[in-house]
This record gives C-alpha cells, sequence and structure tokens, in this order.
C-alpha cells in the first residue's frame, strides 16, 4: 500500500475519534456552537486537515515530495473525518 493511502486511513480514523470526543466533552462552549445556519459545530470543522495540507505544501517547496504525500493524506482523511461525523451527529434543529 502507499504510504498516501494509509495516512488518510490514519488520518480519517483520527478525525472521526477526535470529533466524536469533542462531541462528547466539548473543551469550551464555544466549540459546540453552531456553525453559520448549519447542523454543524464548531468541532466539525476540519482545522487539523487544514493545518496539514498547509504543511504539506510547504513540505512539497522544500522537495519532499514523499512526506507531502503523505501528510496530505492524513489531512484529507482528518478532514473528512471531522465533518463526517459532524454530519452523522448534527446539532438538533434551533
Amino acid at each position: 500500500m502507499r504510504a498516501s493511502v494509509i495516512a488518510a486511513a490514519l488520518g480519517l480514523a483520527a478525525g472521526v475519534a477526535v470529533t466524536r470526543h469533542a462531541h462528547e466533552s466539548p473543551s469550551s462552549p464555544w466549540w459546540d456552537g453552531r456553525v453559520g445556519a448549519t447542523p454543524l459545530r464548531r468541532s466539525d470543522l476540519p482545522m487539523g486537515g487544514a493545518v496539514a495540507l498547509v504543511l504539506a505544501r510547504l513540505l512539497r517547496k522544500a522537495g519532499r515530495r514523499g512526506t507531502a504525500r503523505a501528510v496530505t493524506g492524513l489531512g484529507l482523511g482528518a478532514a473528512l473525518g471531522a465533518v463526517g461525523t459532524g454530519l452523522l451527529d448534527p446539532l438538533p434543529s434551533p
């Protein structure tokens, strides 16, 4: 298996685990707030995935293409895990 596929699977698992934990016991009331008019919580936003994608871009510019691919997979997996968990466990309608 390619490293990016393995990293994406790990990122997806991490995104789901972290977001579920944030749903059960948010670290602050702000994280449990609604995102605009959507049923998503702020904790469902793919912040870790976004940071990983920025890091992958920097690694690519530095010539570390293999590492960048793995970090990209990790970032995409984490983002999908966070948003997917939020869509499956939405906030009740106001």
